[in-house]
């Protein structure tokens, strides 16, 4: 009896569902396995289909008016304002896959156009995860984002003018689809993007957000506007290379900051750290890829930063992979030779005793010289008794 037992414990869908997950990553072994029988065909497909890498899979489950006019090209605006949607069963084929989408990556324009033409109902009802490259600007009245969308990837046309306002309109359009967004990431591929004349929006539930502007700071400080009331905890901001860029930004930004992270060089971030209302910042982060800098203006950097977070911050990190000027006066020595790192070393040491709360200080700064570590910066030091980590790499 045990062993005619065992097999029919495949039969119960909650056991094969949990097998089947052990083969998410071989998709023809569950392609397979939901043509085996009906009692298999819901759990194999449910993990098939959880994970879709293009919406392009999904245009063979269009209704045939909708398919037609993909087929022919005939996504004008002219079409589309006259296109009839077709009755919700011609919609069931796709509605039976889509349902059971989780993660999306979508870089196609039939997306867009499909959600367009199906304004009043949500595409992916079930969906958590979406990476979306917005072709065009978005439809006023679609529903692009499921109100169960946790996370989001968005990304504007690649290298080209966008003299729209389309990111921002799609993060507006989150913030009124999907109030349960935790993390949002957005990036910044084109050469120019208009200012939005947005407010600040409302996300409940928005904790951690990217923004990598590569090009211009002008959708970079609209970005920060609109989201500059979120109780977002974790940031990362890839700054472009425009050395001596003053911020526009009309309000302080991101209150609820805990954890900062910046990719550019330390003048502009001297600059963003200006402009944070948060008043508990606890670790930070200045990773110099892009960009001219100098020790001067790591040394104002650090100032700011002390000055403003010194009884809160508990890790700090700097790097770079630049080569930077040497602007400080303290000239060299036989006995103790003067390079940037050292520079830097100095300054922190005068400013170390004002980080009373700091644990971790990580450097990582090119020199081709010794530096000279300061015998009363230590674990012991009592000018600084919470440190428990000094991390000096030199590249």
């Amino acid at each position: 009896m045990a062993q005619l037992a065992s097999p029919h414990a495949l039969y119960i869908s909650e056991i094969f569902f949990a097998i089947s997950h052990y083969l998410e990553d071989d998709r023809k072994a569950l392609a397979r396995l939901a043509r085996c029988c009906h009692a298999f065909s819901e759990p194999a497909l449910s993990i098939l289909w959880s994970s879709v890498q293009s919406f392009s899979q999904f245009i063979p489950l269009l209704p045939p008016t909708v398919k037609f006019l993909w087929d022919h090209g005939q996504f004008d605006e002219v079409t589309l304002l006259q296109f009839q949607c077709p009755p919700e069963e011609e919609w069931r084929v796709f509605d039976s896959y889509a349902r059971r989408v989780r993660k999306l990556y979508s870089g196609s324009r039939c997306h867009q156009i499909v959600a367009r033409i199906r304004s009043g109902t949500t595409l992916f009802p079930l969906l958590q995860s979406l990476s979306l490259q917005l072709v065009e600007p978005l439809y006023t009245q679609g529903k692009l984002f499921s109100d169960s969308i946790r996370s989001l990837k968005i990304s504007g046309p690649a290298y080209v003018h966008c003299k729209d306002d389309r990111v921002q309109m799609a993060v507006a359009h989150l913030a009124r689809d999907a109030p349960l967004v935790e993390h949002l990431h957005i990036e910044d591929y084109t050469y120019s993007a208009v200012q939005s004349s947005l407010s600040p929006l409302h996300f409940a539930h928005l904790r951690t957000v990217e923004i990598s502007a590569f090009f211009g700071y002008t959708l970079l400080q609209s970005l920060c506007h609109i989201l500059s009331q979120a109780p977002v905890t974790r940031l990362k901001l890839e700054l472009p290379p425009l050395p001596n860029k003053e911020w526009n930004i009309s309000i302080p930004v991101f209150p609820a900051l805990k954890s900062l992270q910046i990719c550019g060089n330390p003048a502009s971030a001297e600059q963003f750290i200006f402009y944070l209302a948060s008043k508990g910042l606890q670790e930070l982060s200045v990773h110099h890829t892009r960009g001219s800098a100098s020790a001067a203006d790591y040394h104002q950097l650090l100032l700011h930063v002390a000055d403003k977070y010194s009884n809160t911050l508990r890790q700090l990190s700097l790097s770079t992979l630049q080569q930077i000027s040497l602007s400080l006066t303290q000239p060299p020595t036989t006995n103790y030779p003067y390079d940037i790192s050292q520079a830097l070393l100095d300054t922190f040491y005068a400013l170390a005793p004002r980080f009373n709360r700091l644990e971790t200080f990580h450097l990582s700064l090119p020199h081709n010289r010794h530096v000279h570590l300061a015998p009363e910066l230590t674990s012991e030091s009592p000018t600084w008794p919470s440190l428990k980590l000094l991390d000096l790499e030199a590249t």
